[in-house]
Parts: structure tokens; C-alpha cells; sequence
């Protein structure tokens, strides 16, 4: 099997990192430096998610705490890896063998919903974005509430568009989701969900969903939660079932990983670790997937949309 390059566009590893004082060298959480080391490189999306904490601690403050403690952990491994900013360091990184951090924001809250700060976000190193979490907040509607985009999240998504941010859509309402359709001057991505005609979760993708976000020019990350694979115990086979859907729907450019490590409660049996990835790409392989298409979903698809967003 060829060797991987892995562009992950979603885990909660960081912050999982701060509230546990671990190391992000060896920390027996799914996502580390040492688990990774089997890739040829290696690319990945760091959340912060600050809105399912309690009402106390959802707010910038706790934000800033838990970046302040991965980016001392990025400085302890600067020998391996390396904060990534722009579209022609991920490529390097991804091209040369390297591994490389991106940093995004799961929620807006924690930057107090404020359009006006998405600049100092940026400055810190957030190059993703998405607008609500699992509530409803003063930017959108999300998933499991329904209400659309707030004339204050028109402004928001515009300017995080403008400054060069990538919008995640994975946790918005299908409301939210088709009003910020209507709106895209880039592609936007889903960093981390799965075909709703193969699991009805609503923090799944419908079938139009999928096909608007590859017309925008835009990836699907494949969640590996078990709850947005299967509406049962799930498998590695549940997982290609629903990279197949996507791939039959858009092709294997627009779809990515965004395996949400650290951040869901039951993956699928045999998978543990963001090491696991090789037994992904051999399954797929097995059903016939060539090294170009694999080499698309596991970095290639990502790092496209990323290079056409990025300034």
C-alpha cells in the first residue's frame, strides 16, 4: 500500500490536551505525534470548542487559555511540528514528509460570536471557522435547533470569507446551511460529517447538501463517531460505505477525513487511533480505490479547497 499523506480536517485533541495536561508528543489520547508517525506526512485540523462547556466557561477567555497551552505544546515539538498558515506551507509540509498543525474554532462563542474579532483570530492562527456548535447562538441556527442565519452571521461568514478563513458548515442547521449557499464568494467545507441516506443523523450531509458543497468547490470530511455511521454498532466497511456514497455523488476530489478524534465517544470497531487511517485506506483499497483517489480523499481534496480559500 502506498505510503499516506494525511490532511484530517477535524479532532478535538487540543483542548482534550489542555483539560488533561497531557503532552501532544505521546498522549494516550487518539491523536499524537507518536501515532502518527507511520505517514509519510501528516496535516491536522486542531478545533477549539469552547460552546459544550458549561455556561461558565463558554466564553474567549477559556479559549485563549487552552491555545495558550497547545501553542506551548507546538513549542516543545517545534522539531516535528509546526503551526501551518497559509496554503503554500500546508503544501510543503504535506509535498516534503513533514507534519504540520491548522487551527480552527468549533463555535463561535469562543470568540463571543463577534465578527469584529475574527481578525485577532486570525492573527492568533484560526484559519477555520464554523458558526455554531450543537446550540443556537447569535450567529445561527444549528442542527438540532433549525433557526436560519442571523443578519449578524451574514456579517460574520462574509468577513471570515473575505479574511481568508474556510467556514465549516458541519454543525449549522440545513437552513443555516443553504442560506450560507446563497452567500459563498469560496468553497466551504464540512470538516467532519457523514451521508445522511446512509445514517439520518441530522449532523449528517443529504445528498443535495453534498452535491451544493462540491459545486462551491468544498469537501466532506469523514466523521468516524459511530453515531454518524450506523444507526448500530459500525465498522471500517460503514465508513467506505459512506466515502463510496460520496464519491458515487462528487467524486473523490471533494471528499476528505475529518475523523473527529477526541472528540466522540465510540468509534468504529478496530479503530482507535489516528493510526488506524492505514486500515481505512486499505479497506478502500480492497474495494478497488487506486492511489490517486486515495491520495485525494486522504489529503489531496482538503488541501485544494484549503488553496482556494486561503490569502
Amino acid at each position: 500500500m502506498t505510503e499516506l499523506c494525511i490532511f484530517d480536517g477535524h479532532c478535538d485533541t487540543a483542548v482534550e490536551l489542555w483539560r488533561r495536561g497531557l503532552s501532544l508528543a505521546d498522549s494516550p489520547l487518539a491523536v499524537s505525534l507518536e501515532k502518527a508517525r507511520g505517514f509519510r506526512s501528516y496535516v491536522q485540523v486542531f478545533a477549539f470548542c469552547v460552546a459544550w462547556m458549561p455556561p461558565e466557561l463558554r466564553n474567549s477567555g477559556t479559549f485563549a487559555r487552552s491555545l495558550a497551552y497547545f501553542s506551548g505544546q507546538l513549542d516543545s515539538c517545534r522539531d516535528e511540528i509546526h503551526l501551518l498558515r497559509t496554503a503554500r506551507e500546508l503544501e510543503a509540509v504535506l509535498s516534503g514528509g513533514g507534519r504540520g498543525a491548522m487551527l480552527s474554532i468549533e463555535g463561535a462563542e469562543a470568540i463571543a460570536c463577534d465578527p469584529g474579532r475574527l481578525e485577532e483570530a486570525y492573527e492568533a492562527g484560526v484559519r477555520m471557522i464554523s458558526l455554531t456548535w450543537n446550540h443556537s447562538n447569535a450567529l445561527a441556527g444549528s442542527c438540532q435547533t433549525g433557526e436560519g442565519l442571523t443578519g449578524q452571521g451574514r456579517e460574520f461568514f462574509r468577513r471570515a470569507q473575505r479574511l481568508g478563513m474556510l467556514v465549516d458548515v458541519s454543525h449549522v442547521s440545513d437552513r443555516a446551511f443553504w442560506e450560507l449557499c446563497e452567500l459563498a464568494e469560496k468553497p466551504i467545507v464540512a470538516s467532519h460529517s457523514n451521508a445522511r441516506a446512509l445514517c439520518s443523523h441530522p449532523r449528517n450531509l443529504t445528498d443535495d447538501q453534498f452535491r451544493a458543497l462540491c459545486d462551491l468547490g468544498g469537501t466532506a470530511g469523514i466523521n468516524l463517531f459511530r453515531a454518524f455511521l450506523s444507526d448500530g454498532p459500525a465498522t471500517v466497511e460503514d465508513v467506505c460505505r459512506h466515502i463510496d456514497r460520496f464519491c458515487d455523488l462528487g467524486g473523490p476530489d471533494h471528499v476528505a477525513l475529518g475523523g473527529d478524534l477526541d472528540g466522540c465517544d465510540e468509534l468504529p470497531a478496530g479503530i482507535a487511533s489516528v493510526a488506524d487511517y492505514e486500515k481505512i485506506a486499505a479497506a478502500l483499497e480492497a474495494r478497488g480505490y487506486g492511489e490517486a483517489a486515495l491520495q485525494e480523499i486522504f489529503s489531496g481534496a482538503l488541501l485544494r479547497t484549503v488553496s482556494r480559500c486561503f490569502r
